[in-house]
């Protein structure tokens, strides 16, 4: 179709859109630029349908100049983008009944009812990458896999053809919802279960790359986001039901772009959920299933764990007030708090990362990979920074109070593993001779600034351990 007859079948349906393609527009009232950002600078107008908005900072443009902007692409590839969303781009059914089955039917009931139509088989669009992989097909070798959300919940689903070509079933509400990879694709029922209990969950972006992972990747639950804008819904989705779990973002390296945008999405992610991020360090534009295409899995794997990074967020450990993290304190009240919301209030400061040791009766503090001791006089002087910012006055009486308050109702520390050794890019598990990302669970007290990598050829901890 031609971009003015897409754009002419998307009026009036604009919200649905944006919603599908995980760019957040509100709900015509002043917020955030999903392009540049700040704080109260963009306005979702929607002037006769055609998705128009205005944004202080970017300017102003319909529906297609705002895809253009936040994917950072000319106006073929968003009319695509908006073609896929609207389903225009339907091939035709492999019989009448299944198309009329699907009438009227809610997305979930749609959902169900392909996969009953659908067989557990090999395609050809995994076959020409060199992957074995059941997937759900339809009768046409299409691939469609569903999207499901952390409640369990089908949400919609993705259509991928022998060649490649992939587009979101009509209705799909993308954001936040994935494609479960590993380790039951396409079944929803223990979803929030595993989300629940797993230790380390990789989220990439298309599912070619998902699988590639897998291959590798064997004691990690892989998902899918779909595409780079959705990682940090998805990212953040699972950090709401597991606030311990080791969360990768294995993002695509878009370099040669005008943005890289599959980096700066991955880093954005990970840095929204504290957790970490690898990329394939490529001068070409590159994902990790194209790197295993390339070099194989035992290189693929070496380079991912190579690369895994984490970016630290710097608080407050002095009484440096340029290093005072910021607090939204205006109408807290915080002279009316009891002493418990006071402590609260300061263990969310530290992003609920500190712990108290009970033999000691030291609190610590979570960062730069290791458990350190944080003095009560630190504490204390943030507390009253807060009260500062938010223009309250207050006596040492109801300072200290918050931090005796605080040290009731931390968690307690536990012991340090001792099979561990720490690098500044994870630890190495002795006993099951395997490496992988930090956990604040483990209670490592020490870290260091050497970074891991995996042995080469012929090396062994005999003759090559420093």
């Amino acid at each position: 179709m031609k971009i003015n007859e897409i754009t002419a079948e998307a009026v009036g349906k604009w919200q649905s859109i944006f919603s599908s393609l995980g760019i957040e527009v509100g709900n015509g009232k002043h917020c955030p630029c999903p392009v540049c950002g700040g704080k109260d600078r963009f306005r979702f107008d929607n002037k006769n349908g055609r998705g128009t908005y205005i944004c202080n900072q970017c300017g102003s443009g319909d529906g297609l100049e705002l895809i253009k902007n936040y994917y950072h692409c000319d106006s073929k590839k968003a009319s695509s983008k908006v073609a896929e969303c609207l389903n225009l781009n339907n091939h035709k059914a492999t019989s009448s009944d299944l198309k009329s089955d699907l009438q009227s039917k809610t997305i979930f009931k749609k959902v169900e009812y392909l996969l009953s139509k659908a067989i557990l088989g090999q395609s050809d669009y995994l076959t020409e990458k060199g992957l074995t992989f059941d997937l759900t097909l339809l009768d046409d070798g299409r691939i469609f896999v569903p999207l499901i959300n952390i409640n369990s919940e089908y949400t919609g689903g993705q259509f991928i053809e022998p060649n490649g070509n992939k587009r979101l079933m009509r209705g799909s509400n993308k954001k936040g919802a994935f494609i479960w990879v590993s380790p039951n694709l396409g079944k929803p029922d223990e979803v929030k279960k595993e989300l629940l209990t797993a230790t380390e969950i990789i989220i990439c972006e298309g599912l070619a790359t998902g699988i590639s992972i897998a291959e590798f990747r064997h004691r990690s639950m892989v998902i899918s986001a779909i595409d780079a804008g959705n990682l940090i819904h998805v990212a953040n989705a699972i950090r709401e039901v597991n606030t311990t779990v080791n969360i990768i973002i294995a993002g695509d390296n878009d370099i040669g772009n005008h943005k890289n945008t599959g980096k700066e999405k991955a880093i954005e992610a990970a840095k929204a959920v504290n957790g970490y991020y690898t990329i394939p360090d490529t001068d070409y534009k590159c994902d990790w299933d194209d790197y295993r295409q390339q070099f194989g899995l035992q290189k693929t794997s070496a380079l991912f764990d190579k690369n895994l990074s984490k970016i630290n967020v710097q608080t407050l450990t002095n009484t440096n007030n340029q290093n005072l993290k910021k607090l939204e304190t205006q109408n807290m009240n915080l002279s009316q708090m009891a002493s418990n919301q006071r402590a609260e209030l300061l263990n969310q400061y530290y992003d609920n990362n500190l712990a108290i040791n009970l033999t000691t009766d030291e609190i610590y503090y979570y960062q730069a990979n290791a458990w350190q001791p944080i003095s009560d006089k630190v504490l204390m002087r943030t507390l009253a920074d807060l009260f500062n910012q938010s223009g309250e006055p207050f006596n040492p009486m109801r300072i200290s109070s918050a931090v005796e308050t605080l040290r009731l109702s931390l968690p307690a520390m536990g012991s340090s593993q001792k099979d561990l050794i720490c690098f500044k890019n994870g630890v190495y598990e002795l006993k099951t001779q395997t490496f992988r990302p930090h956990n604040k669970q483990d209670w490592l007290l020490v870290s260091n600034d050497i970074d891991y990598y995996p042995a080469k050829e012929n090396e062994s901890f005999e003759t090559h351990a420093p």
